[in-house]
Parts: structure tokens; sequence; C-alpha cells
């Protein structure tokens, strides 16, 4: 699969997030500018040592992004810095509804990547499997309906074009 830079995936998030909270959110209770905070900081942890796709990663992978983002956040001006290491922690812990809506557009991202004959190519090569697809996507979308619905609708239509492998 081609990658994205972390600004890429960050911008698709919150463009992701204008169409998703009228939706999952039509009394509009979500604090806007905590989620867009949580969007922008949440893979600043990866900028060190890069982005491990989460089927991949292990343990050893979590530990050693949580010190880069640590010293990440402490390489930053105190007035960003201190924001952007609680915003990134409250996401790590899915500790609100907006670090838990963060994480959902998170994981349902990525899948706009499948729609491109390069990922599809690869897809094959790497074995990755529709199960491994659906990972933390159906987990990260129990809150969420419409992405949940997203999620099954657009996953299905990539496995009918057969672009998982089946081994």
């Amino acid at each position: 699969m081609h990658g994205e830079s972390v600004a890429e995936h960050v911008f698709a998030i919150i463009f992701l997030a204008q169409y998703f909270l009228p939706l999952e959110d039509p009394e509009g209770k979500i604090d806007k500018a905590k989620l867009y905070e949580i969007s922008l900081f949440h893979d600043f942890g990866e900028i060190l040592n890069g982005d491990i796709p989460y089927h991949r990663k292990t343990e050893v992978h979590e530990i050693q992004e949580a010190k880069d983002a640590e010293i990440v956040f402490k390489s930053l001006p105190d007035s960003v810095g201190a924001i952007g290491a609680i915003r990134w922690k409250e996401y790590e812990d899915r500790a609100t509804f907006e670090a838990r809506f963060a994480y959902a557009l998170d994981k349902i991202e990525p899948t706009f990547e499948l729609l491109d004959p390069i990922s599809e190519k690869s897809l094959k090569r790497e074995k990755f499997t529709y199960e491994a697809h659906l990972g933390k996507k159906q987990k990260a979308t129990e809150q969420f309906p419409v992405m949940r619905r997203f999620v099954d609708v657009l996953a299905a239509h990539i496995k009918d074009r057969g672009v998982f492998w089946e081994g």
C-alpha cells in the first residue's frame, strides 16, 4: 500500500469529521475544538520513527511510540507541547467521547486508500485479508452507527472487488 504523510492523514480525519459530526451528533454536544486538537496531535508519536500498520504493530512498537511522543511534545514550545501531550494521551486512553470519535475516524480513514489501484495490488502481495481490514474498525465504530454502516458497506464493496488476499 502506498503511504500518506501524517499531514494528509490529519487533513482527511478533519474532513471526515465535518461529514460525520452532524450525523453522529445531531444535537451538537461534542466539543469540536477538543476533537480537532485530538485529531491534530494523535499521531505525533509516529513522527520520529514512522507509522506501523495496526495489524503489524506490537507492544514494543507502542512503547516506542509513547517514548517518541514524549520527546516530540517536549521539543515543541510549551504552549503547543503541553496541550499536544494532553490530547495525545486522551486519544491513547480513549478517555472522552471526542477521543473515541477521533479514534473511529482514524480507523476508517485508511479505507479510502483501498480504492486506489496501487493499494489494491499490494493487498494481495502483503497477504492483507478482509478480516485484518475490518480489525479495529468495527470495534472503533461500535458507538457510532453511521460510521459503522459506512465501514460495513465500503468493506463489502472492496471485498466484492476481490482486492483482499484469501489464503
